[in-house]
């Protein structure tokens, strides 16, 4: 065997046991955490114009990534120091709960999403109320 070829069958699986040992403790460090119901969440939206759809899609989206039963979300935790995502994490999670919720991107997401920053799951509803407000309008067909 090549030098090039056992350095990859060693390197592979080494990666592979070292990433889902990074995973497990994750999981387990976010287990721990305990938030609102879900019921509590989406009812700390009730007084805006915020249809409950938004915030259960927020929480059920980050309540699934998780497999501790017991981890649950509250609006105010922070995406850095609760969630440990990134900012090109939230991102992604934006786009993925657009999806659900059947959103199109507005023409101007790009520049709005440039200057909001998005730190708590609070910020993420209001960002995808946001962006509900946005959707265009069909026109009517004469």
């Amino acid at each position: 065997m090549t030098f090039v070829l056992k350095a990859i069958l060693i390197t592979v699986p080494t990666s592979v046991v070292v990433i889902a040992i990074f995973a497990f403790f994750g999981q387990r460090r976010l287990g721990k955490h305990r938030g609102v119901s879900r019921e509590e969440f989406i009812s700390a939206f009730l007084d805006g114009d915020i249809p409950p759809v938004i915030p259960g899609a927020v929480y059920d989206y980050y309540k699934s990534g998780v497999s501790s039963k017991d981890f649950s979300v509250a609006p105010d935790d922070d995406y850095d120091h609760t969630l440990f995502e990134g900012e090109e994490d939230i991102d992604d999670d934006a786009v993925f709960i657009m999806k659900k919720l059947a959103f199109k991107r507005p023409v101007d997401y790009d520049s709005a999403r440039s200057e909001m920053r998005i730190r708590t799951l609070r910020d993420m509803v209001l960002w995808l109320n946001w962006v509900r407000q946005h959707q265009s309008q069909p026109t009517a067909e004469r």
